[in-house]
């Protein structure tokens, strides 16, 4: 995640995927390695993870502190859709969509947003090499070294590139790169849409690591610091 996110999420994280969500039929990076739940020491208390399908989508939410819930109450209509409400959150991350991920063309409507948040937009992982990804449509994710811009979807993003030594991950403690687009004014209520060839073809070109296999990727929001609000949003192929 995020340089301010806890190390355990990422330790959350690597143990459901690597030896495998509840809900899922297949584990796309079992071949690098399981991971030993002895091994995770992983405080219970204050931290929660759930992961699964909906609809045919893949989703998942994280939080520390306070509470956190991730709901589909309008997914029989429009397949795509959830909703996270969370209070006072050391931090939450989550939302919904596919596991592999692609290049294909992502659309999403925001429809409600309240209260505090740091992201939104698409966050995910390849493996070979192995990159964290993000694309901000709404707020930001910068840190790091400015790279270039990039136009896509009617919008100028700023790429930032971000090294992380001995970081958690979705396969354990690695050294690997964040690959970071913004942009960040995403309006409610509107349905707007993410050619991720677009952002994948430039981290190929530019970012120096190329890009690897893909792992889960969502739309979805993150918070941190406390923070307390909601999202409904949709999310599809399109």
């Amino acid at each position: 995640m995020y340089t301010r996110i806890t190390t355990v999420l990422f330790i959350i994280i690597a143990f459901v995927l690597v030896n495998g969500c509840t809900k899922q039929a297949s584990n796309p990076i079992a071949s690098e390695g399981a991971v030993e739940e002895s091994q995770l020491k992983i405080p219970k208390p204050n931290l929660s993870y759930t992961s699964g399908t909906n609809n045919g989508f893949f989703y998942s939410l994280y939080w520390e502190g306070g509470s956190a819930s991730i709901s589909f109450p309008n997914a029989s209509q429009y397949p795509g859709n959830f909703q996270i409400t969370y209070s006072n959150v050391n931090d939450v991350v989550g939302g919904k969509g596919w596991n592999p991920g692609g290049t294909w063309t992502v659309g999403y409507n925001i429809g409600s947003l309240s209260g505090s948040y740091n992201f939104v937009g698409v966050y995910g992982w390849t493996t070979n090499p192995l990159i964290e990804f993000y694309i901000a449509e709404k707020g930001s994710m910068t840190g790091g070294t400015y790279v270039n811009s990039i136009t896509s979807d009617g919008h100028t993003y700023s790429f930032y590139k971000q090294q992380r030594v001995n970081a958690p991950s979705i396969i354990g403690t690695a050294t690997f790169w964040q690959y970071k687009d913004t942009w960040g004014g995403a309006p409610v209520g509107q349905n707007g849409k993410i050619t991720m060839s677009n952002h994948v073809n430039n981290w190929k070109s530019k970012g120096g690591q190329g890009f690897g296999t893909f792992n889960y990727m969502i739309f979805g929001l993150e918070a941190w610091g406390g923070k307390s609000g909601s999202i409904n949003a949709t999310v599809w192929k399109q």
